[in-house]
């Protein structure tokens, strides 16, 4: 079975080979003008809907010089803070039976919703960071009534350090990058 570190070392393995190859067939002018014209955006797009394999490869090109680490910063907290936030406020009235719908959701949702209740703010505080969960913990925020003004400042909250932490980490990756 997987293990989180083996799929992150995977994974950076991967980023890191794609970027030390990234203008290898292509003229090197096109790649850093589509970068600078629309890495932020695809950044926005791709955080919405995933994680970590995003801000890995982002990560790594920032430190390789193709984007910026503050804009990338902001532009996958953004993303994939605006993805949570659509799925609390769709699950809010909806969740009961999407929770009866899905097995996983039904072993899981008494615990989690425990812990919720008790513990609100750390719980999406640390939602992002755990694989897995990045989906459920919005939902149990939903459902088991949290406040959606103090669910959406916690998301932010959680997006950016989600955000920082890995574009700092894979920075340090890109810088071992050396393109051409």
């Amino acid at each position: 079975m997987p293990t989180l570190p083996g799929f992150i070392i995977n994974t950076a393995a991967i980023a890191f080979l794609a970027a030390n190859n990234l203008l290898g067939g292509v003229d090197p002018n096109l790649a850093v003008r589509f970068l600078s014209k629309y890495g932020y955006f695809a950044i926005v797009f791709a955080a919405f809907w995933e994680g970590e394999a995003v801000l890995i490869t982002a990560g790594v090109l920032c430190g390789s010089g193709y984007l910026d680490w503050r804009l990338t910063i902001i532009a996958a907290a953004i993303g994939g803070s605006a993805g949570d936030q659509i799925y609390f406020y769709a699950f809010h009235e909806r969740a009961a039976r999407a929770i009866q719908r899905s097995k996983r959701l039904t072993r899981y949702y008494p615990r989690i919703s425990k812990f919720v209740l008790r513990h609100g703010t750390i719980a999406v505080l640390v939602s992002r960071f755990a694989a897995g969960f990045r989906i459920t913990i919005p939902i149990v925020c939903a459902t088991a009534g949290m406040p959606a003004k103090k669910y959406s400042i916690l998301n932010l909250a959680s997006g950016f350090a989600w955000a920082t932490f890995w574009v700092a980490v894979m920075y340090q990756v890109g810088t071992r990058v050396h393109p051409g």
